[in-house]
């Protein structure tokens, strides 16, 4: 921080750039093993959260307690996309063949109605982490029960559309995924309806994705659903609690991430005969087909969008200030047991969880072990049940015996620096160091065949990934230093 205690211009440079890299690696790694479903998105807001607090924390309302929710508030939108990337294209799927065929069915779907779907998959993409990053800027003070209202909103408001008017919306925004939906009810021989089909299996994925068209149609009704609940915790944000700026942010986060997801699906389009990408005059060399580009596209677009939006704000919503500390949680009692079941979430258990799942799934694959579900299991249980121990003595001593504020004895910015480091650190040589996209792998490949230094089956661009980690390492590091000796 400056003298007058406003970020310089050159660090909310570098925030961005940071952001971005970040995010792009975050996002890639999220989806792979060990990184999926909701513990991946709840991963990706552990440490972009960290990020935030880094460079914006030293302020008052920063407590130490929203450091870790985040990563529960991102976690919370995990909405299914295996399909739905096809539409920009012009293109939809069966999945799964109709009784008699041996392949699945292919059919066309008007490309703008399939844009149109996409940006409304990326608005609901983070649409509660938004809400979430706006309440760490704006005026007004939050409380724990704020988040569980906005959380509460989301899950109901979700659930209206689901079953309600999601329904209609499919007949003006994908006819074609409703026909085919419908037809591969009929196939089945389920005699009902396609709103029938979805109420009395909702939330079954598994059950959409076998029948045919179906996984398109469960996909579409939680988009549009999603969308839904994003508008409305905004409007939650301005009407209910007054906020105009966690809306503003919040609207403005959403967009990006739709945008975002939506011009990175060219990776996964570009090759189509159809839609209009294949009208363009693009090179060949440029035409690359990649789910793992998408991801990371997609998170570096999220990333390099969201910490502009942060860095755009008046000085006044970002500037640090000299304070003393106060309790989130006047009960110490109950501040103990919230921090201490928080930091265990985000900071013990998903990272935990990750390696587990991932060294298990190593040994697997390379024939050493097998059947290592229960392993897998036994082993994060007791790591992270040793873990909680010992972090329970440690907040004991600080909350409990000393009342202290603070979990630990430091700002929660100077915590989040710290944490920065050495969590990106551990996901990057996590991620690089097993399964399909190691190091280890593309070496041994190398070594025996040189020829292979072409062949990047199954580690598709991880150079771009490893470059994008390391830059980040590179630059965070005397940005940390910098920043600490601002504070």
């Amino acid at each position: 921080m400056s003298a007058s205690n406003k970020l310089g211009k050159g660090m909310k440079f570098l925030s961005v750039i940071l952001g971005a890299l970040l995010m792009g690696f975050l996002w890639r790694a999220r989806g792979t093993h060990g990184f999926g479903s909701f513990w991946g998105v709840a991963i990706v807001g552990s440490v972009f959260t960290l990020l935030i607090f880094a460079v914006y924390g030293n302020r008052s309302k920063m407590k130490f307690e929203l450091m870790p929710m985040g990563a529960l508030l991102c976690g919370i939108t995990v909405p299914a996309w295996g399909c739905v990337i096809s539409m920009p294209g012009s293109v939809i799927r069966s999945v799964v063949p109709f009784s008699g065929e041996a392949e699945e069915t292919f059919s066309s779907v008007g490309g703008g109605r399939g844009t149109v779907m996409m940006l409304l998959l990326g608005f609901s993409l983070l649409c509660v982490y938004s809400v979430y990053i706006g309440t760490l800027f704006s005026r007004r003070e939050y409380k724990f029960w704020h988040y569980a209202v906005f959380c509460a909103v989301f899950l109901a408001a979700g659930a209206i559309a689901k079953a309600t008017f999601s329904h209609s919306l499919m007949n003006l925004l994908a006819p074609e995924v409703t026909d085919g939906f419908k037809k591969g009810l009929a196939d089945i021989g389920f005699e009902g309806g396609a709103r029938q089909a979805y109420l009395e299996h909702m939330g079954s994925m598994s059950w959409g994705k076998k029948v045919p068209f179906g996984r398109y149609y469960f996909e579409c009704v939680e988009h549009i659903s999603f969308a839904f609940s994003a508008l409305v915790l905004i409007l939650t944000a301005l009407i209910a609690f007054r906020d105009k700026i966690t809306a503003c942010v919040a609207l403005l986060i959403n967009l990006v991430c739709a945008v975002s997801i939506t011009l990175a699906d060219y990776f996964q389009i570009c090759n189509y005969k159809t839609g209009f990408i294949s009208s363009l005059n693009v090179p060949s060399y440029l035409r690359i087909t990649s789910w793992s580009l998408w991801e990371f596209t997609t998170g570096f677009l999220m990333g390099f969008g969201i910490m502009l939006i942060i860095a755009l704000l008046p000085n006044e919503l970002t500037a640090g200030k000299k304070y003393r500390s106060e309790p989130f949680i006047n009960n110490k009692a109950l501040r103990y047991v919230i921090n201490l079941l928080l930091i265990t979430f985000a900071y013990v258990l998903l990272p935990v969880r990750a390696l587990c799942m991932r060294v298990f799934r190593t040994l697997e694959d390379r024939q050493i072990l097998s059947d290592i579900d229960l392993i897998e299991i036994v082993c994060i249980a007791v790591i992270t049940a040793a873990v909680f121990v010992v972090l329970a003595v440690k907040l004991k001593k600080n909350i409990l015996d000393k009342n202290l504020p603070v979990p630990f004895k430091m700002k929660p910015c100077d915590f989040a620096a710290k944490a920065l480091l050495w969590f990106s650190i551990y996901y990057i040589v996590l991620y690089f160091f097993t399964l399909e996209a190691s190091i280890p792998t593309f070496i041994y490949r190398i070594v025996k065949s040189p020829s292979n230094v072409v062949d990047m089956t199954g580690i598709e661009y991880f150079y771009v990934y490893l470059i994008d980690a390391l830059l980040f390492e590179i630059i965070y590091i005397p940005s940390k230093r910098r920043l600490s000796s601002r504070r």
